[in-house]
C-alpha cells in the first residue's frame, strides 16, 4: 500500500475523531456544563429572650411607731396662776384684755374681742418643741361657747422651738361678745403628749 493510501486513512481517522469529540461536547448534560451553584452556608441567628419582669412586689414591713396619747384630764388653774403641765415647763397667762379686733374680711368682721397673751418658760436642759402648740378660748361659763379666733396686727405666735432657759410669749385674739355671763376659759394645747392647761377666770371689762 502506497503512502497516499496511508495519508487518506489518517485523514479519515482524524475526521472521525473530530466528529466524536464534537458529539460529546454537544450532548453533555446541562448540569455538567453549567456546574453546580454553591449553596451559601446557613447561619443560625440566636434570638435573646428577655426575662419577664415581676408583676407583684412585697411591701416592706413598716417600722414600729410609738403611740401618742394625750391625757384626758386637763390641768385647770385660775386665770392669774401659773401651771406646770410637764416637768420644767411653766405656762402662764400674762395678759387678758377687752379689745376691738378683727377685720372686714369674708367670714370675719371687726367687733368686741379678748386679747390673751400666754407665756411658756422652758426651765429644762433640752429645747422645747412648740411648733404644734396652740390656744383656744371659750366663754359663757359652763356652756363653754367656742370663741372664734380673729386677726389683728398685734397677734403673735411662739417660735417653733424654745431653747433651754428661755421664755416665749404669744398673743391671740378671740371674738367675744361684750359682758357675757360666766367665766372665760383659756385652753393651752402645749404638746400632743401632755394634758391641756385650762386657765379659768372672769372676762375682762367691755371694750371701749
Amino acid at each position: 500500500m502506497g503512502w497516499k493510501a496511508w495519508v487518506g486513512i489518517g485523514l479519515a481517522a482524524a475526521i472521525v475523531l473530530g466528529l466524536l469529540v464534537w458529539a460529546m461536547i454537544s450532548f453533555r448534560p446541562a448540569a455538567e456544563a453549567t456546574g453546580s451553584t454553591p449553596t451559601a452556608p446557613s447561619t443560625a441567628t440566636a434570638t435573646a429572650t428577655a426575662s419577664p419582669q415581676p408583676t407583684e412586689f412585697t411591701a416592706p414591713t413598716p417600722g414600729a411607731t410609738d403611740s401618742v396619747s394625750k391625757p384626758d384630764e386637763p390641768v385647770e388653774v385660775a386665770l392669774d396662776e401659773p401651771a406646770e403641765p410637764v416637768e420644767d415647763v411653766v405656762v402662764d397667762v400674762t395678759s387678758v384684755e377687752a379689745v376691738t379686733a378683727g377685720r372686714e374680711l369674708p367670714g370675719e368682721s371687726s367687733g368686741p374681742a379678748v386679747a390673751v397673751s400666754v407665756r411658756i418658760s422652758n426651765n429644762g436642759a433640752t429645747p422645747l418643741d412648740t411648733g404644734g402648740s396652740n390656744v383656744n378660748l371659750t366663754y359663757g361659763g359652763d356652756e363653754r361657747v367656742p370663741a372664734v379666733a380673729v386677726t389683728d396686727d398685734d397677734a403673735t405666735v411662739w417660735p417653733t422651738t424654745i431653747a433651754p432657759g428661755a421664755t416665749a410669749t404669744a398673743t391671740f385674739f378671740f371674738a367675744v361678745p361684750d359682758a357675757p355671763e360666766g367665766d372665760i376659759r383659756v385652753i393651752v394645747d402645749l404638746l400632743a403628749t401632755t394634758p391641756d392647761v385650762v386657765f379659768v377666770g372672769p372676762r375682762p371689762g367691755n371694750a371701749m
